[in-house]
């Protein structure tokens, strides 16, 4: 039953969603200066891949379902994109040590099982100087909206396959040993409360 509600009916919900207008720009700023292959962390229906630079013609990406949603392989057809899909979860990637320069994840890390191993896994994969490109929605710095997200996330985790509206994002990748200073948390048009508190940027592996 859970795997029909997310196929059939939450994942279109979040595809209609997170595909406004409204997104376009900050995925375009996200994906901007990216160099062919990077590597994308659970492209989901592929709503970055029209939005990737003209040079890039390979991406890299990685979901533990063995086969990729068609609204991802159909838009990575019409931008023209060679889609190369590894089969592992976000915490184990099949990738060695410092062996990647650019790793994007975009609404993700809200609803992976541990973000803090996660986000670890991330560092361990990135080259010295390699970047993390991140946009999730994360925990309110405002203490009302943070009470808020606490109080509902126990309900939002039942009815949106996992997420989690209050994880500091910020605060574990900082923990995982990413410099941090290039992440910009604000409250987002784009999203609503209680998840429009939107990270976003580039953290970078020391």
């Amino acid at each position: 039953m859970a795997g029909w509600y997310e196929r059939r009916l939450f994942n279109p919900l979040m595809d209609f969603a997170l595909r406004q207008p409204r997104f376009h720009s900050l995925r375009e700023h996200l994906l901007a200066d990216l160099a062919d292959s990077p590597l994308e962390i659970g492209p989901g229906t592929g709503l970055n891949f029209p939005h990737y630079p003209p040079r890039v013609r390979r991406v890299r990406v990685v979901a533990r379902e063995p086969e990729l949603d068609p609204r991802a392989i159909e838009r990575a057809r019409q931008r023209g994109i060679a889609v190369e899909h590894l089969v592992a979860s976000a915490d184990r990637l099949p990738l060695a040590d410092a062996s990647e320069q650019n790793l994007i994840c975009t609404f993700v890390l809200c609803s992976v099982a541990d973000p803090d191993a996660t986000l670890a896994e991330f560092h361990r994969v990135l080259r010295p100087g390699g970047r993390l490109h991140l946009l999730e929605h994360t925990l309110s710095p405002r203490s009302f909206e943070a009470f808020v997200q606490h109080a509902l996330t126990p309900v939002q985790r039942t009815i949106a396959c996992g997420c989690e509206l209050d994880r500091d994002l910020r605060s574990s990748a900082a923990r995982a040993g990413f410099d941090v200073t290039s992440l910009t948390s604000a409250p987002s048009p784009a999203l609503i409360f209680p998840a429009s508190e939107l990270l976003s940027g580039f953290a970078l592996r020391r």
